[in-house]
């Protein structure tokens, strides 16, 4: 008999025996990530039509058997699977596909696009779902009966929900649009690290000169790099604010870097050597990076207005999340000429096509 939490690989085998004829796995994760750059996992959960369990990572002296079960042929099952995907990658270089979003396809289906899975359940199912261990550090050991049971709750009803709203997306002829989002979640360039590109993340980006921008990206990408090989967070690394406050101000001498650093971000100075290094490199280099100007003109402003509230119509019309079907940052994106999702796809055949005809009119 298989326990309801899993310590070992023969288990796991075990497991594996009884869920190959099983045409769905339903999957949840418990990790914590408050003081690291890599999110730490510690627990797997997995549900079939007739069981259900948790595996503890952190007990586990051969993870090769979960590795193969993460990579079984059966329709994977998550609610709100960006996160689950990010680490399952991180830990065992894993995407589990193919894949069915709860959270997805309950949005396709006119629900709020960032539903609880608390909320869907009760909405769906009419079963509330108790938030005790909401707050509980998966990484401390021994887990409690309570806790392994909340943790077990977060897969019972997945299978339930998946059927539901399968033959709802069937009804509606709208499986293609889950698939394609799908797709688009389980793409493993969407998770890859670009050191050089984390400028782009920082915040306030827009408010500084262009000329302080080859600083910026030169921090940043120090930042990203250091994160990573000491997997730490960023922000424990340098904040945004001290960026934006370095890049502007330019200091010189590493007495310079220090002085500011103190000022926004103290816990920094420990890596001021470094930052002065990277700083007199930046000051050499002229890559002519640009932030694109997304403020916009009065008219443009009426013209999202108006191409929200046809989004909104016509949301209501086919029945879907408005935020899924095009939204606010997408339809700026459209009217600025830059690459969005409602250009292509089903988004396109929807709304995507009448919105870039309001373009030309």
């Amino acid at each position: 008999m298989i326990p309801s939490i899993i310590t070992n690989s023969i288990d796991i085998d075990e497991l594996l025996e009884k869920i190959k004829d099983s045409q769905w796995l339903a999957i949840d994760t418990e990790f914590i990530r408050e003081s690291t750059y890599y999110a730490k996992l510690c627990l797997v959960q997995i549900a079939t039509q007739n069981l259900s369990v948790c595996i503890d990572v952190l007990s586990l002296d051969d993870h090769s058997s979960l590795k193969k079960l993460l990579n079984s042929p059966q329709t994977k099952i998550f609610h709100s699977a960006r996160q689950d995907i990010e680490v399952l990658r991180s830990e065992y270089n894993i995407i589990p596909t193919p894949l069915f979003d709860t959270q997805i396809a309950a949005s396709i289906l006119g629900l709020d696009e960032q539903i609880s899975y608390a909320e869907l359940v009760a909405q769906t199912l009419s079963i509330h779902l108790p938030k005790t261990e909401s707050r509980t550090d998966w990484s401390r050991r021994p887990l409690t009966a309570a806790q392994i049971d909340y943790a077990l709750d977060d897969v019972n009803y997945l299978g339930n929900l998946y059927q539901h709203l399968k033959q709802a997306l069937q009804e509606k002829q709208r499986i293609h649009w889950l698939d394609e989002e799908c797709a688009n979640l389980t793409n493993p360039a969407i998770y890859e690290l670009h050191p050089n590109q984390a400028w782009q993340q920082v915040k306030g980006i827009g408010r500084v000169e262009s000329s302080d921008l080859n600083v910026i990206q030169a921090l940043a990408a120090w930042r990203e790099n250091t994160a990573v090989q000491k997997n730490l967070p960023r922000r424990w690394i340098l904040n945004d604010q001290a960026i934006l406050e370095l890049a502007q101000n330019k200091p010189g001498s590493q007495t310079e870097v220090s002085s500011l650093l103190k000022q926004y971000a103290p816990k920094s100075i420990r890596h001021v050597e470094n930052i002065h290094t990277v700083l007199e490199q930046a000051y050499t280099i002229h890559n002519n990076l640009t932030v694109v100007d997304r403020r916009l003109s009065k008219q443009q402003q009426e013209l999202v207005k108006k191409m929200m509230r046809v989004t909104r119509e016509k949301s209501q019309q086919i029945g879907t999340s408005p935020s899924l079907l095009a939204n606010r940052k997408s339809i700026v994106s459209l009217i600025l000429g830059e690459d969005c999702k409602i250009t292509a796809g089903w988004r396109h055949s929807e709304i995507g096509a009448e919105l870039m005809q309001m373009l030309d009119s």
